[in-house]
């Protein structure tokens, strides 16, 4: 018994105790007051407790902290007590047998006494646990008051770490709509009532957090919710969704303030790990555009899941060595192999396909903001078409198992320079499927939220300033989807990948932007038009009111995936001659800035486009005056 604390030798000696004046009860209920014969039983009376606690010890009882238990906890108790009654009647059976009859302990006598012995444990364990959280209650005096929206077992949980942290907050009671909740206790908090009373409880109990304890809840329930709360009034936190949770102990680490994701990303998603692990396990990966938003989160899922080198491309080269010293930080002994380069530089690419011999390709490289190309429109050419069949090419020359491009929703039907480059690209990649065994595949989505320079981010910068926020129309609408929602998607299109089958992530319903912005302003603790001003700018060259994720006339297979749908369209095909005809011809008006072969380029090839020129007006064309003359 090393390292025995003097807490757990004290319940040691209450348990023995316990279970001393358990036997005698055990006589009692046996033999009820006939004394004479009890005298022939009482021998084992010492040494029944004393075999009991010894179990409890080897049972590691006494390592348990009981002012933090459960119900949990109580269960080994009852097994221990089960066990010490068996080691018990066959000790004493076997004294009684071989060595001397003294020591007779009676079957009914055993086994009154070890249910007795625990009843009697399991109460002092409980008196011991309620009056510490009857002393935390007592201490919580001054402390914020908070109220739960969800009297499930998340919330539950969440009760528990405030009894454990009281610093933290005071616990008022429950919020659910579940009827037969309402009126009740959990741990003697009440469920006060529904969740649309909210406020009315706020304003009651004077509580200034509200916390939203439902893991499951999906984007429409948690809209509800914010909906019934004021914002300005009370603070409004939520638990993360169940993916986030999932096989981690609850903890209040796990709050955070509610973000515009729980209002939107907040689907279900369902991949199968085991086939995507099949193609990532023990193989070289290689991710270009690895310092990116989805680049960086392809990274993080697909490192778990066990490859044998992890290669890591970009051309910045901050952004590859903050993802690299992530990775490196949860996964110590992974191989990751840092690359900078350029995916259009063909000669850099193909000494490292030679060199490294991948076995899969992300290519997630790409230029994506939409003003920004359309000011620049021959890098958006370089970088999103050249360098698309830079990098698919070689992977065909040299034996890739598979390459997945990440494409956009701005392809279909594209009105923007960007939006036509990443057309291209998929058009370039349907192309040389055709002509090598790798299983090619393109993933065609919309907008992720928080991705760097996207609509979110600018928008919670406005409001930290003050604002105003800019929506560029009030009816704007965009398809907005997690990074990691996608990601996980985006591989499972890997697995699915043969003949650069152009994959398309269901996103949902298209989200209103001016909504969007009025959601972010209220969640910030303010009141749109009022404590933050909303300017509409008007639609930029090359965006669209409204986005597409499929083809009128497309038509669309199902896959084993309900969120993955495969267009079955055969217009991003040409013929080898037309396809080095295509790369001459861009790589020539690149070289030339050649704006007017742009368009002609467009045309030819892309015949749904809208595009119809690349006005001086697109380009950078800005009059910098200094003191009233042009320089």
């Amino acid at each position: 018994m090393k390292h025995l604390s003097k807490r757990s030798f004290r319940l040691m000696i209450i348990d023995y105790i316990l279970f001393f004046l358990s036997y005698i009860v055990a006589m009692f209920i046996r033999f009820q007051l006939d004394f004479v014969e009890m005298r022939k039983y009482i021998s084992p009376i010492f040494f029944f407790p004393l075999i009991m606690v010894i179990v409890f010890y080897y049972s590691g009882i006494y390592k348990y902290i009981w002012r933090f238990a459960t119900l949990n906890e109580l269960r080994p108790v009852f097994n221990s007590g089960f066990i010490g009654f068996l080691i018990n009647f066959f000790v004493f059976e076997f004294v009684r047998r071989y060595i001397s009859d003294i020591f007779t302990l009676p079957f009914s006598v055993a086994a009154t006494a070890s249910v007795v012995g625990v009843v009697f444990v399991s109460a002092s364990r409980i008196y011991w646990f309620s009056r510490y959280s009857r002393n935390y209650k007592k201490q919580v005096d001054g402390i914020k008051n908070v109220l739960i929206i969800g009297a499930g077992d998340a919330g539950t949980e969440l009760l528990g770490e405030y009894e454990r942290h009281p610093e933290e907050g005071s616990v008022v009671g429950f919020l659910d709509d579940d009827p037969e909740k309402i009126g009740r206790n959990i741990r003697g908090y009440p469920v006060l009532g529904k969740i649309n009373q909210v406020m009315d409880f706020v304003e009651k109990y004077n509580v200034e957090e509200v916390l939203i304890a439902i893991p499951s809840a999906s984007s429409d329930q948690i809209k509800k919710i914010i909906d019934y709360v004021d914002t300005t009034k009370v603070r409004l936190k939520t638990l993360p969704g169940i993916l986030e949770i999932l096989d981690n102990k609850l903890s209040l680490g796990f709050l955070r303030e509610v973000d515009i994701s729980d209002l939107l990303g907040r689907k279900e998603v369902s991949v199968d790990l085991k086939e995507i692990k099949d193609y990532i396990k023990g193989k070289k990966i290689l991710v270009t555009g690895a310092g990116g938003s989805i680049g960086s989160e392809i990274c993080r899922q697909v490192l778990p899941m066990g490859p044998k080198a992890l290669f890591l491309l970009g051309k910045g080269e901050n952004s590859i060595f903050e993802i690299s010293n992530e990775l490196r930080d949860k996964f110590s002994d992974a191989f990751i192999g840092e690359i900078i380069a350029d995916v259009s530089d063909e000669n850099r690419m193909r000494y490292l396909f030679s060199k490294y011999r991948f076995d899969v390709v992300f290519h997630a490289a790409a230029h994506k903001h939409v003003p920004l190309m359309q000011k620049n429109p021959t890098e958006a050419f370089r970088v999103n078409t050249i360098g698309t069949y830079t990098v698919a090419k070689l992977s065909g020359e040299y034996n890739v198992e598979r390459f997945v491009f990440i494409s956009t929703d701005k392809a279909i039907k594209p009105t923007s320079i960007m939006g036509a480059s990443k057309r291209l690209g998929e058009i370039i990649v349907k192309t040389l499927s055709n002509f090598h065994q790798t299983k090619y595949g393109i993933v065609r989505f919309g907008n992720v939220l928080g991705s760097r320079g996207s609509v979110i981010p600018i928008f919670k910068e406005q409001i930290q300033k003050g604002g105003p926020v800019t929506v560029t129309h009030p009816n704007m609408k965009r398809y907005f989807m997690t990074i990691p929602e996608a990601v996980s998607l985006v591989l499972q299109c890997g697995q699915f990948a043969q003949k650069a089958e152009i994959f398309v992530l269901e996103m949902g319903e298209p989200v209103n932007i001016d909504r969007l912005a009025r959601d972010l302003i209220r969640l910030s603790g303010y009141i749109p038009d009022q404590d933050i001003k909303i300017v509409y700018t008007g639609i930029r060259p090359g965006e669209k009111l409204y986005e597409e994720i499929f083809l009128e006339d497309e038509d669309y297979e199902k896959t084993r995936n309900r969120r993955i749908f495969i267009s079955k369209s055969n217009n991003n095909e040409i013929n080898k001659e037309k396809l080095n005809e295509l790369i001459g011809r861009i790589n020539i008006m690149i070289k030339n800035n050649d704006y007017n072969s742009a368009i002609e380029i467009i045309k030819d090839y892309i015949p749904d486009s809208n595009i119809s020129n690349i006005s001086e007006g697109a380009l950078i064309t800005t009059t910098i005056k200094q003191g009233g003359k042009k320089l």
